[in-house]
């Protein structure tokens, strides 16, 4: 469904995330709740440690450390000694990606080693550590958003050697997206998103066009729908008739595609995308909505009404979608939000969008 900005820091913060973290919360929660769970548990063991020891690993460490094996998984869970280390060293790459500015030497250096140790040190089997380091790989050369420019990006200094890496690390992601493994080509496509303002990024278009109408799992589908909004342009006709079917889709255990596939075309501008988005920022609206419940119980998927967690990541990620979407009902609905929603954590974020707009 459409969710949390874009990253996985949403509960427990009220802070809206600055954009262009895409990947919807609801298929980062699919790809690593199990492993968050137990990596949440070793680090309250390790982290004592960690301070006594020198505190937190270096970006340097994790990377050697990820390259020696042991990630195999004991009993269908991601549990081993060494598993549990490589998760961490993972999420380690992922924080210093977030935290740190990365000069353009440091991105070329991170981006090689990443390609290197996804195809020769991590395979589908460890599914989470690879899974973390394919989100990472699509953060390498993220954009930068102009804090004093919204829905702008900092200029940079390119080079040949930069452009070269980008190419680099686009091929890979590419091949990763047209893996066997399910989760492997979701969190490929996920990471693609990362590539907004990249003119990279437009080389990803027809193969996520083809992932939305042709690939046989819905989350992936999902993460195609999510991916295109941050990378199409208005003039991507093939990508907007491909959100535009899936909006449409009538089926009611698809209804969480429909989502996705509109908060892309807000993002693209697009009128279509209006009736949907209103009902995602209408709470009496989310009170009688159900979507396919595919986790509670696998072995027996049921239709279930949200929860008040997931209408406030609808209500957010809609409000994220459309914030700069030229349709005045529904920046009306956003600024109602912004007055009197229930949540306080939703009115923070209606706030701050609101106030975006008016700069």
């Amino acid at each position: 469904m459409p969710s949390d900005v874009k990253g996985t820091e949403f509960p427990g913060t009220p802070k809206l995330p600055l954009p262009p973290e895409p990947p919807s919360v609801k298929l980062i929660v699919r790809l690593f709740v199990i492993p968050l769970l137990i990596a949440g548990a070793v680090i309250g063991i390790m982290v004592p440690f960690g301070w006594l020891t020198g505190g937190q690993k270096s970006i340097d460490v994790a990377v050697n450390d990820l390259r020696r094996p042991g990630g195999q998984r004991t009993g269908e869970w991601l549990v081993g000694p060494g598993a549990k280390q490589r998760y961490i060293d993972a999420k380690t790459i992922i924080d210093h990606l977030r935290q740190a500015k990365l000069s353009e030497a440091e991105r070329i250096k991170l981006g090689d080693q990443l390609i290197d140790i996804l195809e020769h040190n991590t395979t589908a089997g460890e599914g989470e550590v690879q899974n973390i380091l394919l989100l990472a790989l699509g953060q390498v050369w993220m954009r930068q958003p102009d804090p004093m420019k919204p829905g702008q990006f900092l200029i940079e200094k390119d080079s040949v050697d930069a452009a070269g890496s980008r190419k680099r690390v686009m091929e890979s992601l590419l091949r990763f997206a047209d893996s066997l493994e399910m989760s492997t080509r979701k969190a490929a496509i996920l990471a693609l998103a990362y590539w907004k303002g990249r003119e990279e990024g437009q080389a990803a278009i027809p193969l996520l066009v083809s992932k939305l109408q042709k690939d046989p799992e819905l989350d992936v589908k999902m993460s195609a729908a999510t991916a295109l909004g941050p990378l199409a342009t208005p003039e991507n006709t093939a990508a907007i008739e491909a959100l535009g079917e899936a909006m449409r889709d009538s089926d009611p255990h698809e209804i969480e595609l429909v989502w996705d596939a509109a908060c892309s075309l807000a993002q693209l501008n697009r009128p279509e995308a209006k009736d949907v988005i209103l009902r995602l920022l209408d709470r009496k609206e989310l009170d009688s909505m159900q979507y396919y419940d595919r986790e509670t119980d696998q072995k027996n998927p049921k239709m279930q009404l949200l929860s008040e967690f997931e209408k406030e990541r609808i209500l957010i990620n809609a409000m994220i979608a459309a914030q700069r979407y030229s349709q005045p009902e529904v920046q009306t609905a956003i600024r109602n939000l912004a007055k009197s929603d229930s949540s306080e954590r939703v009115k923070q974020a209606a706030m701050e969008i609101a106030e975006k707009r008016e700069k």
